[in-house]
């Protein structure tokens, strides 16, 4: 008999006691934590005790009468510690802002992928809403931490990478965001947010953008275990963002446009109005198509890992494979994704061994028709012909002046879009333990991403309308290695329980090498043979394209950290990194970074018995970015060979180079706290941060006389500051029940400065037909409009507001002032959380407050419709909102007037949102049936993703493809 309690001596009900080498001969403990194990084998016998939120312990049997299991916590263990992927340190002497997630605090949110969860669990995490793209599985999200530090938009377009976009590391080695998506939730282990300069500084000149630190699961010594976890996803598009027009609403705004009325006397009002009346008898007859759901499917998805470990104290094996399958919601939309990995760690003495070996394989498909072709098409169109054949046009050309294409017809056309990619990764350790307090760690990881892409595009296809060379066929191969490794010597140390020391010297380098070749041929005679034996060959003067890039870096670093009595803390880093991104005479630089930290509950003057932790912190340092082209600052040429000279093939510039171009290094602050008290019920944290990005890296676009389409420089810099954190209270706090209230929050703001007068020309060239623009003080959240005083009642004509208030009918670019802001003012995750026993419960809903947004479906399908728009379904406002007769209070001007109206404040809108972002319940067992198969455990949890989205304006989401909502069913099995 025994008694099972949690670290505060509260007993535990519920846990599961059994013999390892009989599981079915277990018990639970009462509600009291006691037990009694009948039947238990003779000798030494191993006691497995396992409970519901706790760490299993296993102890030795030996004929004790009666014993005391205390079991941990499974999550405040991993939250006691941060883990840098170079070292890992205790959290209550660590000046930096950082915080570690489990997979258990992962899974609790869903099983898709880590961003998916991460953004609900990291308030300082920041993935956009693609509204292009919505849903689409083949595209990455784009994200970044506390804010950018790069300039962003049209200056920034043709940087290969996404400049504000974190630095990823997995196992310790540099990967990209496409390793990380690819990755098997069941796979991680734990993951680190790094997000100020203490805690990032270990990464110098990459880390500006903040640090994402993924660690999967490590093989465990033992008797061999089986798990195997899977994963079933229901998805469905969610189209509660469009407001198109029915039929019968579609008809009588035409009419009211004008549409059927004579303009002059080259149209024949007859033939109009048999025209209208043709239509009008469909509407009757109750043709009202519903093109929305054409392309569209709900998809049933699944994915399964499956890990084999076990081994002794010296040598440990994992072995995993995995399958994802990840299509979307447009039929002709997938991606698959398998993976396997072996891991193998081998200890002799004071040596570790280490190594970690990974496969991915991706198949991925592209739709053949974007999602708005089918938003266009009008409802009073039949989608088929009465014998069930599709026509290639709604409308007939003479009727239209221009095609317009069924959205069936071009969607049943071959025009296939395939990419297959095979990665391989190896990371390799050793490290070496000695004199007690030293450790000496070599790693160096080896990656080859190979990627193959097909199209092909039927010679039926409307593309090739009037061309001699029909149907086309492209291939584009690319081939990625990288090497990154470091060598890494660790001190640590504590002196009469009084002092503790840590320090981290090493040396880092890496490499990355891309090749790229493609090339399109053209004149095909059918679908049957797509390959480019059957084409007629290059189009005139084309030719295979190649491409190769390669850039190296590397870093000298050290990191010191000093603890006093665990009350005061002291971190310093200094780094030396070396990259061939940039200049020739900048190609070193340095970077530091410092924090300190003051336990303020560890003094001895401070005795409040119900104050648990308070903590103050602050840091300051100047982390770097290197997410640019490899060849940013060389002068680049493109060879043609159809002019020769006497020096052999001519070159033309394509680049200038630019010896002198410098780091984009920020000088990065952060003050925080950490309050906990009532016995750790009560938990708040909070960071404010302000960075400073000087001087900017930007690409300034050149007139053709110049040569080369742009420049790459330094110039002004930019402002970036705001705050973050969270509130946290367990309201019941019991060993067999829990509930908790969570809020996260966060609010970020940018500005630039010393700009001046040096981009003027393109807030010109933005003026009505952009929204950003580049000012000293401007942010690049700001939205730039020319303000409105609304529609004229009596004429149906927007009134401007001029700069001096004044009103008038004329758009004067000069007026244009700041109108909006995209940053929300507060934005974060409400959540509540319920255990009770073996069961428990999850609800996530993300709120965003106080930001703006340029309605662009307002603007293009209710106020910018053109005369040939009219032959597209349009917004139900462009019929119901604008302007009629004199003495309406319009919205948008009158229907009838087809002039373009310039963006105005007119079109930005307030917006707030509050979206079910996560909804799950949750039962695990380690009951008799689950011993009866042999079994440790069985978990059961079902989610809800993206179920709903509330927002105080309606606008299209996901216009070429849809968003999408999610529920799921994921399965866990432990042998």
């Amino acid at each position: 008999m025994g008694v099972v309690k949690d670290q505060s001596g509260e007993p535990l009900p519920g846990a599961v006691v059994y013999v390892k080498s009989k599981p079915a001969s277990g018990t639970s403990t009462d509600a009291y934590g006691n037990f009694i194990l009948k039947n238990i084998p003779e000798g030494k016998q191993i006691i497995i005790i396992s409970c519901l939120g706790m760490e299993p312990k296993e102890f030795t049997f030996t004929g004790q009468k009666s014993a005391i299991i205390i079991l941990e916590e499974k999550v405040k263990k991993i939250q006691d510690v941060v883990v840098t992927g170079i070292y890992v340190r205790k959290k209550d002497s660590f000046t930096g802002s950082a915080t570690t997630y489990s997979k258990e605090d992962l899974k609790t949110i869903g099983t898709k992928n880590l961003i998916q969860s991460l953004k609900t669990l990291e308030p300082s995490l920041k993935v956009m809403d693609n509204n292009t793209w919505g849903s689409d599985p083949n595209r990455m999200p784009d994200m970044e931490i506390r804010g950018k530090t790069s300039i962003v938009g049209e200056l920034s377009s043709d940087y290969d990478n996404t400049a504000n976009q974190p630095l990823f590391i997995l196992d310790g080695i540099e990967v990209t965001i496409n390793d990380i998506m690819n990755l098997n939730m069941d796979r991680i282990a734990n993951v680190t947010v790094l997000k100020d300069a203490a805690s990032t500084a270990i990464y110098g000149s990459k880390s500006a953008n903040g640090v994402i630190v993924v660690e999967t699961v490590k093989p465990e010594p033992g008797q061999l275990r089986v798990s195997y976890s899977g994963n079933f996803q229901l998805q469905m598009p969610d189209l509660t963002g469009y407001n198109l027009m029915n039929g019968e609403e579609k008809l009588q705004y035409e009419l009211l446009a004008g549409r059927y009325t004579a303009k002059d006397n080259m149209e024949s009002q007859d033939a109009l109005d048999a025209l209208y009346y043709s239509r009008l008898k469909e509407i009757k007859r109750g043709v009202d198509t519903y093109w929305l759901s054409e392309p569209l499917r709900a998809v049933f998805n699944h994915s399964h890992n499956l890990y084999v470990d076990g081994g002794d104290k010296a040598m440990q094996y994992g072995i995993g494979l995995s399958y994802n399958d990840e299509s979307g919601v447009m039929k002709g939309s997938d991606r698959q994704i398998m993976s396997g990995n072996i891991d193998l760690t081998y200890r002799k003495n004071s040596l570790i061994f280490s190594n970690k070996f990974n496969v991915d394989l991706v198949n991925s498909k592209r739709e053949p028709v974007e999602f708005s072709k089918f938003a266009e098409a009008n409802p009073y169109y039949r989608k088929t012909n009465d014998d069930g054949t599709v026509s290639e046009l709604l409308e007939p050309l003479d009727v239209a002046g221009e095609p317009i294409y069924n959205p069936l017809y071009l969607y049943n056309i071959v025009n296939n879009d395939a990419t297959n990619d095979i990665t391989l990764r190896d990371n390799f350790s050793i490290i070496w333990r000695f004199l007690q307090s030293f450790q000496l760690r070599g790693r160096i990881g080896i990656s080859k991403l190979i990627s193959q892409n097909e199209a092909f595009k039927s010679p039926s296809h409307p593309d090739f309308t009037g061309v001699d060379k029909k149907g086309s066929y492209s291939k584009n191969d690319g081939e990625t290695f990288s090497y990154n490794g470091d060598i890494t010597l660790t001190y640590g140390k504590v002196i009469k329980d009084r002092h503790q020391i840590n320090a981290v010297g090493g040396w880092t380098f890496s490499e990355k090498s891309t090749k790229n070749s493609g090339y399109s041929v053209y004149g095909f005679t059918s679908d049957l043979h797509q390959n480019p034996q059957f084409s007629a060959g290059f189009d005139e003067g084309a030719k295979p394209t190649y491409k190769n890039a390669t850039s190296r870096s590397t870093s000298f670093y050290l990191n010191g950290n000093y603890s006093y009595r665990n009350r005061y803390m002291v971190d310093a880093s200094l780094r030396f990194d070396g990259s061939s991104v940039f200049g020739a005479q900048k190609l070193f630089t340095s970077t530091w970074a410092a924090g300190i930290a003051w336990n303020i509950n560890n003094e001895r003057w401070f005795q409040v018995d119900w104050i648990d932790l308070l903590k103050l912190r602050f840091s300051i340092g100047n982390p770097g970015n290197q997410n640019f082209d490899a060849y940013l600052s060389s002068g680049t040429y493109i060879y043609n060979p159809e002019y020769q000279n006497h020096f052999g093939t001519s070159a033309i510039i394509e680049k200038f180079a630019n010896k002198g171009l410098e780091w984009q290094k920020t000088i990065d602050k952060n003050f925080g706290i950490d309050f906990e008290f009532l016995d750790s019920r009560l938990r708040i944290g909070g960071d404010y941060y302000y960075k400073v990005t000087d001087p900017l890296l930007v690409s300034i676009p050149m007139p053709p006389s110049v040569g080369t389409d742009k420049i790459y420089t330094n110039f002004g810099g930019q402002i970036s500051k705001g705050f973050s954190g969270m509130i946290s209270y367990t309201a019941i706090k019991r060993p067999t029940t829990r509930l908790n209230f969570n809020l996260t929050f966060s609010n970020g703001t940018s500005e630039y400065f010393n700009i001046g007068n040096k981009l003027d020309f393109m807030n010109e060239k933005g003026s009505s037909t952009s929204l950003r623009r580049y000012y000293d003080g401007a942010s690049p959240d700001d939205i730039w409009a020319v303000r409105s005083a609304g529609i004229d009642p009596a004429t149906g004509r927007e009134v401007f507001i001029k700069k001096d208030g004044s009103y008038t009918f004329q758009y004067d670019a000069n007026d244009e002032v700041v109108v909006g802001s995209t940053a929300k003012d507060l934005e974060g995750v409400f959540s509540v959380s319920f255990y009770y026993k073996q069961f428990s419960a999850s609800v996530n809903l993300r709120y965003q407050l106080g930001a703006q947004t340029f309605a662009s479906a307002l603007y293009n399908k209710v106020e910018n419709i053109t005369e040939q728009g009219m032959y597209y379904n349009q917004d139900k406002r462009a019929l119901y909102d604008r302007w009629q007769k004199p003495g309406d209070k319009a919205k948008f001007k009158a229907i009838d007037n087809f002039e373009s109206t310039p963006m105005s404040s007119r079109f930005v809108i307030n917006e707030n949102v509050l979206s079910g972002e996560s909804i799950s319940f949750g039962y695990e067992t380690a009951g008799k049936w689950v011993r009866a198969i042999k079994a440790q455990g069985v978990s059961f949890r079902l989610y809800m993703n993206d179920i709903f989205r509330i927002s105080s304006f309606k606008e299209e989401r996901g216009t070429d493809y849809p968003f999408s909502k999610n529920v799921s069913l994921s399965v866990g099995v432990r042998f």
